[in-house]
């Protein structure tokens, strides 16, 4: 294997990491708090803050893909792919949650307003966040590199690249070519 493919294997689980730990460490907490009181938040009519189970299960997504691929479940390739999906889809909920006022639209209300933290378009509150909240910012900022170094893991390594004969094959031809 390419010293080039192992380096940028080793720096994607590296950034991988980092955006699992991340979410692990911001919605684990929460969770928990969440569970000892949903029944309470819930009777009020309160809807609880989806952000700290969806963190987790993100977290735990990722945690779990490169146990996967070292088990053979799913392929080099496949798992290239879905790194680089759920790096963007990350990115998108995070410009989403930001652009519909955090939240405020599982409630049918109106996006809370508070002094210097307007939205004035998708860019600008990119930008915002990424100048006012910079925890934000750097971890975003490892999730769109993880997801441009699995576009070019998905093209150039050769492991992933052989692999598509493998993931095109169907299940009829997997058992012909045992008989």
């Amino acid at each position: 294997m390419d010293r080039t493919v192992k380096i940028a294997r080793a720096l994607v689980a590296g950034l991988v990491f980092v955006t699992a730990a991340f979410h692990l460490w911001w919605g684990f907490p929460r969770t928990i708090v969440y569970l000892q009181g949903l029944g309470a938040i819930t009777s009020q009519g309160i809807v609880p803050d989806p952000r700290p189970f969806l963190f987790v299960a993100f977290g735990v997504v990722l945690l779990l893909g490169p146990y996967l691929v070292t088990r053979d479940v799913i392929s080099l390739r496949r798992a290239y792919l879905a790194g680089v999906s759920l790096m963007l889809l990350s990115f998108a909920f995070w410009v989403f949650w930001h652009e519909t006022g955090h939240g405020a639209f599982l409630t049918g209300t109106a996006a809370p307003t508070s002094e210097g933290h307007t939205h004035g378009g998708v860019l600008y509150t990119i930008y915002d966040h990424y100048v006012t909240t910079p925890t934000e910012g750097i971890i975003k900022s490892v999730e769109l590199l993880a997801a441009g170094l699995f576009v070019w893991l998905f093209r150039n390594d050769p492991d992933a690249i052989r692999s598509t004969a493998t993931d095109d094959r169907t299940v009829d031809d997997t058992n012909v070519a045992g008989e």
